[in-house]
This record gives structure tokens, C-alpha cells and sequence, in this order.
């Protein structure tokens, strides 16, 4: 009953995006942790699938990914298929669009991509079983 709630939320979420004429395409999910501490998109549309940037410089990496020359550490994607990977931000981090609190125990899901909300962080998923957790205090990926 409350993975049919929840998909009817995200429903009613997309079906009033749709209508207003928002920028935000009708496929994506924007949320945010209850505390605010994580942001996450979830998009059909380019090569990332699910990206999470923390509002915190705590940093679990020591070595940034290759080629980058901008800041690292708190920002986190997965792709469809794959391991989660760090992602080299040269540019804004889209903090913009509305975003709908997932609340504790929730779970975001877009095409077999599942991200769950828990008091202890932010942890996404693809179909193959790898993705990112992410919380505050420390960053993994597997």
C-alpha cells in the first residue's frame, strides 16, 4: 500500500508539472533529503540517471576523478547500468528546480533505478545492483 501511495505521489507530481508548463520535464524526479542536506535528480534524458549533490565539504575520497579540474567529492551519480562514480562539477549544480521531500523510508524510482531515503542517508541503485550511498558524514560507492 504505501510503495502504490508513493508511486501515485510521484504520479500526481508529474501529471501537475505537465500541467503548469514547467521547465522540468514531466520523466524527472527532483527530491531533497528531510533535512534538506541531500538534493538528488532523477532524469531519462542525458547520460546520468540519478545525480545526489550533498550541501556539505565532508569528502570520503581522497582522489579526485580523472581530468577534473573542478570541485568533487559531494556530488554522486549512476548511470542505468554500472558502478556509481563521483562526478567532476565545472559548472552550477541544478539546486534550482522544485523538489518534493523524500521523506524517511521512501523511495524514489525511474526506470529500474531506485533511490531510498533513510535517517542515515541517501542510497540509489540500478538494476544491477550498484549505484551510491551517500550521508554527511561519508560518501561510498559500490
Amino acid at each position: 500500500m504505501v510503495r502504490f501511495v508513493l508511486r501515485m505521489r510521484y504520479f500526481v507530481f508529474a501529471l501537475i508539472l505537465v500541467v503548469s508548463g514547467s521547465a522540468v520535464a514531466a520523466s524527472d524526479i527532483a527530491f531533497q533529503s528531510p533535512s534538506g542536506n541531500i538534493r538528488c535528480d532523477m532524469s531519462r534524458e542525458g547520460p546520468l540517471a540519478v545525480r545526489c549533490d550533498l550541501g556539505v565539504d565532508i569528502k570520503s575520497y581522497n582522489d579526485p576523478p580523472a581530468s577534473c579540474s573542478g570541485d568533487w567529492g559531494t556530488s554522486f551519480a549512476v548511470g542505468q547500468t554500472g558502478p556509481g562514480f563521483l562526478i567532476c562539477v565545472t559548472g552550477e549544480s541544478p539546486t534550482q528546480v522544485p523538489r518534493t521531500v523524500l521523506e524517511y523510508g521512501d523511495s524514489a524510482m525511474l526506470d529500474g533505478i531506485t533511490c531510498r531515503s533513510e535517517r542515515t542517508g541517501v542510497t540509489c541503485t540500478n538494476t544491477e545492483g550498484r549505484g551510491f550511498a551517500v550521508r554527511r558524514g561519508s560518501q561510498r560507492i559500490f
